[in-house]
């Protein structure tokens, strides 16, 4: 949900999801002489907590141990609550700080936004942590191991409740009067393989769908006995990519769980994935028609001929919910993937872990409207986009995690100790206009990529006109490009080394105590997009 809110020179927008709240800040230019910055107030009412959101920069002189904005203001207009919890009714009082830097300051002005977080109506997503090399992990666990840390604490941590999400799914099925049915690409996490084993003890039909060329999924299956539960080892395809589970119930499919996250240790507590599900018969029917055809094991040149058939791309994408599945004969989905990136009004997100088609690379350069943030695994990749890039309201990121030494004050991070290859970012989505009247969420087991579209076996959700959606994903993909935005740009130059708060040098600096720190919100024209975007008062 979002609400917004005007007081004098101020204005502020907060943008609720599951798990984040972020807050888009406006204020008069004219104004702005004075102002040090931003605090933030979070009035907790499922908790009865109030505190001040905190602020790892500071001013020089400030109160030795304070890290809160009272003190200490945000010098940005967009920042989020990253510890938000779902399910939780929060008061945020955004002010703006006017008075002496490194003495308590005064609030100008304030904004009062009332939010409550949640999951969106038959539907839910959950994103994990996908930042297990961050200053919270090192901060909070020391940069042990998951395995190394007590009461399974880092683990549930870096699940955030994907984990927890699938075995609730998968816990359906708890008589015999269920089916389910899954098509799974690494299968290896014994969590989730149990869970089916439960399922299938309990009197539930489990069926099972697997890729037979990882050596690791057949081991995983037979450690968790359930090698009679796995109906066909897909050899046929050219990367069977799925990942989704269909429920049944008394002969009728009711759900379907699916998104980006293997079932392997990485794939729920290392690198960044979604899962989504949805309660609604019709779709339910479409995977488990779907999946009957993956059951012949049929190579990519018969499936598509059914795909083809039974999966027509509307045009124009519909409200609601449509499904797409691959391998399509031709890229026309991908084709209109790209024509929905390069035709956002104002902001435009997507994931890449891999590379990135020359269909989107196209559609970089130039001025556009939108706002247009690409987040990338390979570093290489996102170089290259970025060479083409004329437009200031396009911003390129990848994958990053600061080593020790890299920034002073900071404390190191600890590299993705679960990757061989992906590292940071495997979720594939694209946001379209996800604060508009008329949003789209593009999610799945995809890559934007012809391989993904036209070889592989994959499914892809297209999600029109459902804010609360869209503004779920747009606040996790905003967490995350923040994120690796802060480390990706420590990586391409040489920087000043920023004291923090595992310096333990009090007199730490980072906050302008003059009126220099505001101008580039105002004169960089996507800076100042941006500001007044996700502040509600662009026009």
């Amino acid at each position: 949900m979002r609400t917004t809110g005007t007081s004098g020179a101020l204005s502020a927008q907060a943008i609720a999801g599951n798990d984040v709240v972020l807050i888009g800040i406006d204020h008069d230019q004219a104004a702005m002489p004075g102002v040090h910055g931003f605090g933030i107030e979070r009035l907790d009412h499922t908790e009865g907590e109030h505190r001040w959101l905190p602020n790892r920069l500071r001013f020089t002189g400030a109160p030795a141990g304070t890290w809160t904005t009272d003190v200490n203001p945000l010098q940005t207009f967009l920042w989020g609550d990253y510890t938000a919890k779902e399910g939780h009714d929060y008061t945020y009082i955004v002010h703006s700080m006017t008075g002496t830097p490194g003495q308590p300051l005064t609030s100008a002005d304030s904004v009062t936004l009332a939010v409550s977080t949640g999951q969106p109506a038959q539907q839910g997503v959950w994103f994990n942590r996908g930042v297990i090399s961050s200053q919270a992990y090192a901060e909070r666990f020391q940069n042990r191991l998951p395995a190394d840390v007590p009461g399974d604490a880092a683990w549930k941590w870096l699940s955030r409740g994907l984990q927890e999400a699938i075995l609730a799914f998968i816990g359906r099925a708890q008589d015999a009067g269920w089916e389910l049915h899954g098509s799974f690409y690494e299968f290896q996490l014994p969590a989730v393989l149990q869970a089916f084993g439960v399922a299938d003890r309990a009197g539930a039909s489990v069926n099972l769908i697997v890729d037979d060329g990882n050596p690791k999924n057949h081991d995983a299956v037979t450690a968790a006995g359930i090698d009679g539960l796995v109906k066909l080892w897909r050899a046929n395809a050219k990367i069977p990519h799925n990942k989704f589970v269909v429920a049944s119930h008394n002969g009728a499919p009711v759900a379907v769980w699916t998104g980006s996250t293997n079932i392997t240790t990485n794939g729920v507590f290392g690198q960044s994935n979604v899962g989504h599900s949805i309660d609604d018969p019709g779709i339910a029917a479409a995977y488990l028609a779907y999946w009957t055809q993956l059951l012949d094991d049929p190579p990519y040149s018969t499936l598509n001929d059914w795909v083809d058939a039974n999966d027509a791309l509307p045009d124009p994408w519909p409200a609601g919910v449509s499904v797409v599945f691959s391998p399509h004969t031709r890229s026309t989905a991908l084709d209109r993937y790209a024509a929905l990136f390069d035709g956002a009004g104002t902001i435009a997100c997507g994931t890449f872990p891999f590379t990135l088609d020359s269909r989107f690379g196209d559609a970089l350069p130039g001025a556009h409207d939108a706002l247009r943030y690409l987040l990338f695994e390979d570093p290489k990749a996102a170089a290259k986009a970025s060479a083409v890039v004329t437009d200031s309201g396009t911003t390129i990121v990848a994958g990053a995690f600061l080593p020790a030494g890299a920034l002073a004050g900071f404390a190191p991070e600890l590299e993705n100790p679960f990757s061989n290859n992906v590292e940071y970012v495997h979720s594939k989505y694209l946001l379209i206009d996800p604060l508009g009247d008329d949003p789209v969420v593009v999610t799945g087991s995809a890559n934007f990529s012809v391989a993904s579209t036209t070889g592989n076996d994959e499914n892809m959700l297209v999600i029109r006109g459902d804010s609360a959606v869209a503004e779920l994903y747009f606040t996790e993909f905003m967490r995350l490009f923040d994120h690796y935005r802060f480390r990706y740009s420590l990586s391409l130059a040489p920087h000043d080394p920023t004291p923090g708060p595992q310096s333990g040098v009090e007199a730490a600096v980072g906050l302008d105590p003059t009126d220099g720190w505001w101008a580039k919100y105002y004169d960089q024209p996507g800076r100042a997009r941006q500001r007044e975007v996700l502040a509600g008062t662009a026009h």
